[in-house]
């Protein structure tokens, strides 16, 4: 364990031990195998085929060298030929005995290695005495060769030339007898060597497959130990998140639901707040449309009380007056009966034409627009219903008019104006619904439109761009709510050209940064969407 300690405990690194362990065996084996077969090969195929050429080449030699024994019938060139022969086929003889000697240099490594652990040194001996009765046999043959130059043969006579040659040709002949049986059994000692080298490597391959083995399987061990354990530990932790992520899951719905809460009670507390500023509002038109009434009944009841001290109190002046007081109280009932209604909350949604809406919301304010002499026009098709809240709806279209008239007041534009337009569109949804049906409504002043920052905050909750004893901050929020939530829609507000069509948005944002407050050229456009499709469905 402490060795694998060495080299790393982690699972990445055991892993690249055991594919390097892996790898390295394979090459190795490979290795192994490559020298083992290609010795193998080599040894089989050049030990028989140099040593039949050396014998070859030792018995031309001798049929060479007894081909001279009866040398006095040759002519000296015959016998220069026969020399020039046996001294080439001596050459080849060497050279082929020479490579068959000297072992080649992809098995010299090799054979080193095993002589060294062997101790077997029977092959070099034999190798040595081979040698050694070549180097006999070399000068041998230069001797039988120089007696049977033209000076070696003018020294003795012919008879004992003729003895001399004999006996030289049969040491001969005995001596290549000698080096062909010691030629054999080198090459046999070289066979017994070689299957004698063969086995051991035999034994190496089996050794390191086996020991390739025993390392994977240990390291394979070892890799699947540390995945179990590493598994079970994520395992736990999986849990243990788990369990965590439940709690903080349940307690974050219950963050959730109180959050809500808090925000419905706000958006609640913030609805009554906006519609106690409204009622505030609506009291005083209330008293403001009752004040020429009442002067007029008032007028009426002095004008029955003159009437009355001068005798001149007819029935025909009675009937009249009395006519005109009931249409003065029927027009005050009216009065209060439009408020009521405007106050009432209807508790389901119901459908309501938009154009009587608009124009009921504009009889609320109709009074103080006169007075501050603010001109309001509304651009509306007679057949367009929607589906909702009357009375929220209404509170919508008043807080936008409330807040364009406290503008045209503040920047005293002249004339002041206040546009309402509101259509039907069709426009391509997707697949499933490609024809969507949605009333666009576009409510407009020309009261210089709304500052670059603070048009992005304008629905934001308590955000006005009004003194704070006048805005509260909350009737626009109020009024994204109520379309949004109430009515399925949007709305959103731009810069534009008054007298431009409503869709041109100003460029550069010249109604916020270099408007002519006064003329009147440029205001702030409030784009209300409601989709009919959702409309028409909770009809």
């Amino acid at each position: 364990m402490r060795f694998f300690h060495f080299f790393g405990t982690t699972l990445e690194h055991k892993a690249r031990i055991l594919v390097f362990n892996i790898a390295s065996g394979l090459l190795s084996l490979a290795i192994v195998s490559f020298v083992y077969h290609f010795s193998l090969k080599y040894d089989y195929d050049m030990l028989f085929m140099e040593y039949s050429q050396s014998l070859v080449e030792l018995e031309e030699v001798r049929r060479t060298l007894n081909d001279l024994q009866n040398f006095a019938h040759k002519s000296n060139q015959e016998i220069l030929q026969a020399k020039h022969s046996i001294i080439t086929q001596l050459n080849n003889y060497k050279a082929l005995q020479n490579r068959l000697l000297n072992e080649s240099e992809s098995t010299h490594f090799l054979l080193d290695i095993y002589q060294f652990f062997a101790k077997d040194n029977f092959v070099v001996q034999k190798k040595m005495g081979l040698q050694s009765n070549l180097e006999i046999l070399d000068s041998e043959i230069s001797a039988y060769l120089e007696l049977l130059s033209s000076e070696g043969r003018q020294d003795m006579s012919h008879q004992t030339l003729s003895e001399e040659v004999k006996q030289s040709i049969s040491a001969l002949n005995h001596q290549i007898s000698k080096i062909a049986h010691l030629n054999l059994q080198f090459t046999e000692a070289k066979k017994v060597r070689n299957n004698a080298l063969h086995n051991v490597l035999q034994k190496v391959i089996l050794v390191i497959i086996c020991l390739i083995m025993l390392i994977t399987m240990l390291l394979s061990y070892l890799i699947l130990r540390n995945i179990k354990n590493l598994h079970a530990t994520l395992e736990q932790k999986v849990q243990e998140k788990t369990q965590e992520l439940q709690i903080l899951n349940n307690s974050l719905q219950e963050n959730i639901k109180k959050e809500v809460l808090e925000s419905r009670k706000k958006d609640q507390i913030m609805y009554q707040q906006a519609r106690l500023a409204s009622m505030g509002e609506m009291i005083g038109n209330i008293a403001h449309q009752w004040r020429q009434p009442l002067n007029a009944l008032m007028l009426l009841i002095q004008t029955f009380k003159i009437k009355s001290q001068n005798g001149k109190l007819t029935k025909e002046f009675i009937e009249i007056q009395v006519e005109d007081g009931l249409k003065i109280a029927k027009r005050m009932s009216q009065t209060i009966e439009d408020f009521r209604n405007f106050f009432h909350s209807a508790s389901d949604k119901e459908p309501f034409n938009l154009k009587e809406n608009i124009y009921d919301s504009i009889s609320l304010v109709d009074a103080f627009l006169k007075q501050n002499e603010i001109e309001i026009s509304v651009e509306c098709a007679e057949n367009i219903m929607l589906c909702g809240y009357k009375s929220a709806f209404s509170q919508v279209l008043l807080n936008l008019i409330k807040n364009s008239e406290d503008v045209l007041k503040e920047r005293e534009v002249v004339p002041a104006r206040i546009k309402i337009l509101a259509e039907i569109l069709q426009e391509e949804e997707n697949k499933d619904n490609p024809i969507k049906e949605c009333v666009r409504i576009l409510f407009m002043d020309n009261g210089g439109g709304i500052k670059l920052d603070d048009i992005q905050k304008i629905f934001e909750p308590y955000f006005t761009t009004k003194h704070k004893s006048v805005g509260t901050g909350i009737g626009l929020y109020m009024s994204k709510q109520i379309i949004e939530k109430q009515m399925q829609g949007s709305i959103e507000v731009h810069n534009v050209r008054y007298d431009d069509v409503f869709n041109i948005v100003c460029n550069g944002g010249d109604c916020a940064q270099d408007c002519k407050l006064k003329d009147g050229t440029c205001g702030a456009q409030f784009i209300i969407t409601i989709p009919l499709n959702a409309q028409k469905e909770r009809v």
